[in-house]
C-alpha cells in the first residue's frame, strides 16, 4: 500500500469525454497499480500469462457489478484510497493511505458446474496475485471473493478489509475517508458530472433511436388504413401531370400518422409498386409506396397524391450495408477460450448467437451491443473493442484471417460512424424547439436531462 500525504502529481490528464484506449492487462494492471491512475479497477481473466483484459474503468464498487455475469471466472485489482480530513478546506488533510484489493470473481452457481469445477477456478488465484503483484508493482492488501451482484457495495468491501487489514492506518478505512479520496481524485481527473450524466442520458436516447430503425419487420407490423381519395378523376389527371415527389424502397422518411397526430422520423418504405393493384387487402395505384414507422410497429400505404400529405424526406442517416459471418470469441472460464460464433452486424449493433441455426430461427442472441461510442483495437487476427454500452467490459474476436480482420474492422468502423451521425440528428432534429422552450431550456439535450430516461418522448 502507499501512505503518507495525498501525493501532488504534476501533468494531470486533461478533460475528455473518451475514455483511456487500454485493450490488454498488462496496459490496465499499469494503471490500476498508480496512486492516481486513470482507472482503478481491472478484470482479467484466467491466465497469469496473457492477462487477457475483460474490463476495467474509472469508478466505484458498484461499477463492477455492471460485468459480473459476462464470463464466470474472473480475476481483478481494484485500488481504493482513503485520505483523513482535518478540517473544512482542501488544503486541511491529514493521513492517506492507498490499498490494493485483489477480487477473485466466480459466476459458478448454476448447476453446468460441479465442485471440481468450482475447484479449477480457486486453483488460479496464487498465480494471478503473483501475475498482478508484478505486473502493477504494487503489494496486495486483501483478497475476497465475489459471487453476486450483492456482494459489489462499498460497505461490504469496507468490511472485508477493516476484517483482514491491521496496523495504523486500519481506522481510516471507512466510509468518510473513502469519499472524501474519491472527490480528491474525481478533482485530479477532471471528471465533470453535469456533463458525464447528460452525456449518459444522450446515449439513452440515441440507443433507442438506433433499436427503433432496427426493429423494422414489416410481417409484425399493423396497418393504418389509407385516407379515401374524393377527388374526381378528371382531378386527378390535372393533379398527375404536376411532378409528384416518390420515395423508393429502402429510404429514410417522416410519415405522419393520422391515429397519432405526430409525425414520427423513424420511417422507411419498405415496398413501392410500379403497377396498380391490390395490397394488404387495399385498393392501390402505380407509385404507392408503404412507409412503416412508429418503432416498426404500424405501416401505411400512400398514394402517389398523398405523398406530400403523410411523407417527407428524412434526414436521418443511413446505415451502412449489413455483414454476417463466424468470428471466435473470448470466454472466461476456468481457463481461457474462444468459441466460434454467428454475428450479424446491422444497423449499428453487433449481435452473436451460438450458431447460424439459432439465428434462422429466431432465437434470442447471446450477445448484443450497440456500436455508439465505438473503440477498437486490432492486434495481428485478433481485435478488441468496447462501445458507451458495454460498460467497461472488452470484448475480443478473433478472424483467423488479416483479410478478415481488415473486413471485420472497417465495416465495424463504419457503424460505429453511423451511431455517431444518428448522435447528431437526434440533437438536431428529435427535439422540437417549442418543447424545449415550455421547459424553459436552451438546449435540447438539457430537455432530455430535465426529463430523465424514463420520460422522454420522441418525435
Amino acid at each position: 500500500f502507499h501512505q503518507g500525504r495525498w501525493p501532488e502529481v504534476d501533468g494531470q490528464p486533461e478533460e475528455s469525454s473518451t475514455p483511456p484506449e487500454f485493450f490488454t492487462g498488462k496496459e490496465a494492471l499499469e494503471a490500476v497499480g498508480q496512486v492516481n491512475g486513470v482507472w482503478n479497477w481491472c478484470l482479467i481473466g484466467p491466465d497469469p500469462d496473457k492477462l487477457p483484459l475483460s474490463a476495467g474503468g474509472c469508478g466505484g464498487v458498484e461499477s463492477i457489478k455492471e460485468v459480473l455475469g459476462v464470463h464466470a471466472v474472473q480475476f481483478g485489482l481494484m485500488r481504493l484510497q482513503f485520505v483523513e480530513r482535518t478540517g473544512s478546506e482542501r488544503a486541511d488533510r491529514g493521513n492517506f493511505v492507498c490499498k490494493w484489493v485483489c477480487l477473485q470473481i466466480s459466476n459458478l452457481e448454476s448447476d453446468q458446474y460441479t465442485a471440481v469445477d468450482r475447484g479449477k477456478a480457486m486453483s488460479k488465484l496464487d498465480k494471478m496475485q503473483e501475475a498482478f503483484t508484478k505486473r502493477a508493482q504494487v503489494n496486495i492488501a486483501v483478497t475476497v471473493q465475489v459471487t453476486c451482484p450483492e456482494d459489489c457495495n462499498l460497505q461490504w468491501l469496507l468490511d472485508q478489509m477493516q476484517y483482514k487489514v491491521r496496523g495504523e492506518n486500519a481506522s481510516l478505512i471507512n466510509q468518510d475517508s473513502y469519499k472524501s479520496a474519491w472527490q480528491e481524485y474525481l478533482r485530479f481527473l477532471k471528471v465533470d458530472h453535469k456533463k458525464e450524466q447528460v452525456q449518459q442520458q444522450e446515449n439513452e436516447v440515441v440507443h433507442r433511436k438506433l433499436e427503433q430503425g432496427s426493429q423494422l419487420q414489416s410481417e409484425e407490423a399493423e396497418p393504418e388504413e389509407p385516407r379515401q381519395n374524393t377527388d374526381s378523376q378528371e382531378q386527378l389527371t390535372v393533379k398527375q401531370r404536376k411532378p409528384l415527389k416518390l420515395f423508393k424502397k429502402g429510404e429514410n422518411v417522416k410519415v405522419y400518422s393520422n391515429q397519432t397526430k405526430i409525425w414520427h422520423d423513424d420511417g422507411v418504405i419498405v415496398e413501392a409498386i410500379d403497377e396498380a393493384g391490390k395490397r394488404d387487402g387495399f385498393p392501390l395505384p402505380a407509385g404507392s409506396m408503404k412507409a412503416q414507422y412508429n418503432n416498426g410497429r404500424r405501416y401505411k400505404w400512400v398514394t402517389p397524391l398523398q405523398a406530400k400529405e403523410f411523407l417527407l424526406p428524412s434526414t436521418r442517416p443511413v446505415s451502412p450495408p449489413a455483414l454476417t459471418g463466424e468470428l471466435y470469441k473470448e470466454t472466461h472460464n476456468f481457463i481461457t477460450e474462444w468459441h466460434i460464433r454467428h454475428f450479424e452486424l446491422n444497423k449499428g449493433f453487433l449481435q452473436w448467437w451460438e450458431t447460424y441455426d439459432d439465428a434462422c430461427n429466431g432465437l434470442r442472441p447471446k450477445g448484443v451491443v450497440s456500436l455508439l461510442g465505438l473503440q477498437i483495437r486490432v492486434m495481428d487476427t485478433v481485435f478488441s473493442m468496447r462501445t458507451a454500452s458495454t460498460k467497461g467490459v472488452i470484448y475480443s474476436f478473433d478472424a483467423t484471417t488479416k483479410e478478415g480482420v481488415e473486413k471485420w474492422t472497417d465495416n465495424l468502423n463504419k457503424h460505429g460512424e453511423y451511431c455517431e451521425k444518428m448522435r447528431q440528428h437526434v440533437n438536431a432534429n428529435v427535439w422540437k424547439e417549442e418543447e424545449a422552450g415550455q421547459l424553459g431550456l436552451a438546449d435540447p439535450i438539457d430537455a432530455v436531462l430535465a426529463a430523465g430516461p424514463s420520460d422522454v418522448q420522441l418525435c
